[in-house]
């Protein structure tokens, strides 16, 4: 399951910069280009309330071969029809597909990992996940946006995503056809998780669209600035098994609340380390890791309060929950940037973790949740 999560993330760090990069070579508007970075996730935000029961008829290993298709079917319709419109479309349906791996492959994670290892096996698969995820546009630095080959490398991520699937398919949990529960109603299952998935989409996707922009402001080098937003995302990657070797040792939730105040003060430190060249690298790793950490950390919450044969609507509602931070966090992120150019962005994240940190901590306290 590790190793067809890392195709999971591959292909989709592929698709984000393929398509902007090509629609800059095709001198699309920019706000086409933030509308194609929109839609696969405003896909997988509709779609996630009706595909638990999907999966569940489907069955785990079946419902990652089908959305891996689809995944690999819009690569090649993508470089057989080159130009915006159709672009826009196949995004679309990539993300509906990359919707169903993804969301099988946290609740296969979640149903057969125990309690006492929770937090390290996690932590191992978004290590895979966004460990793909920052290979995608390493690997087309290297080969280009052009020609068949990026196109295949997107398609050779889905492959990876489903051999190792297909060769342990035995050992496949069972998903429940037909839950007992809502999307919306699995909210509730683990209320505090839930804020920690939504805060954890909010800052990260703001971090990855807009530091280097906020860097650039600060007087930093765009070259550098580039660098220090691959440092970000090494770090999410480098620092997730500390995060999930603390999950196992304390308590999650309050742990949580805790991730969400240490972010706010190493964000708040940002400008200071602007102007310290020698301090901003280890800044900016340090945040990349307690920010992927909001996605470790709140997934082991879920795994932790909810029964098992209710995973699968919890898991698409925490998916639900992250896309729905993504979406607005670099939205009002630019805002504030745009209101107050020189410290908007650090004022704007620092702010949304405090009182992440807050409604996580009275969630945790209203909801004490049920062991699973």
């Amino acid at each position: 399951m590790i190793l067809s999560s890392f195709g999971v993330g591959l292909s989709y760090g592929i698709g984000y910069p393929l398509v902007s990069l090509n629609f800059e070579v095709w001198g699309a508007a920019p706000w086409l280009t933030g509308l194609a970075g929109s839609v696969p996730a405003l896909a997988i935000f509709l779609l996630l309330p009706v595909f638990p029961r999907l999966a569940g008829r489907l069955g785990a290993v079946r419902a990652i071969v089908i959305g891996c298709t689809v995944e690999i079917l819009c690569f090649i319709a993508m470089a057989l029809l080159p130009g915006v419109v159709p672009w826009l479309v196949l995004r679309f349906l990539m993300g509906a597909g990359i919707a169903l791996p993804w969301l099988v492959g946290e609740t296969w994670i979640n149903t057969v990992t125990t309690d006492a290892r929770r937090g390290r096996m996690i932590a191992l698969y978004s290590m895979a996940v966004f460990g793909g995820f920052a290979t995608g546009p390493i690997l087309l630095e290297a080969v280009g946006v052009t020609g068949w080959t990026p196109f295949l490398l997107g398609i050779g991520g889905a492959v990876l995503s489903v051999v190792p699937i297909l060769a342990a398919a035995r050992l496949a949990p069972a998903l429940p056809q037909h839950p007992e529960t809502s999307v919306f109603g699995a909210i509730r299952l683990a209320p505090a998780a839930m804020a920690g998935a939504m805060l954890g989409g909010l800052l990260e996707m703001s971090h990855f669209s807009l530091l280097p922009n906020q860097l650039i402001q600060a007087g930093i080098g765009e070259n550098q600035a580039l660098r220090l937003l691959s440092t970000l995302i090494l770090g999410g990657i480098m620092l997730q098994f500390a995060i999930g070797w603390l999950a196992d040792r304390l308590d999650r939730r309050r742990l949580l609340v805790a991730l969400a105040l240490v972010v706010a003060a190493v964000i708040a430190t940002l400008p200071a380390a602007t102007a310290h060249p020698a301090l901003l690298g280890p800044v900016v790793f340090l945040a990349g890791g307690l920010l992927v950490g909001f996605y470790t950390l709140s997934l082991t919450v879920i795994g932790d309060q909810v029964r098992p044969q209710d995973l699968a609507v919890a898991n698409a509602a925490f998916l639900i929950m992250y896309q729905a931070g993504a979406m607005i966090g670099p939205a009002v992120a630019g805002a504030a940037m745009s209101v107050w150019p020189d410290h908007g962005f650090v004022a704007a994240m620092t702010g949304g973790a405090v009182a992440g940190a807050i409604g996580i901590a009275r969630l945790g306290r209203r909801h004490p949740g049920q062991q699973a």
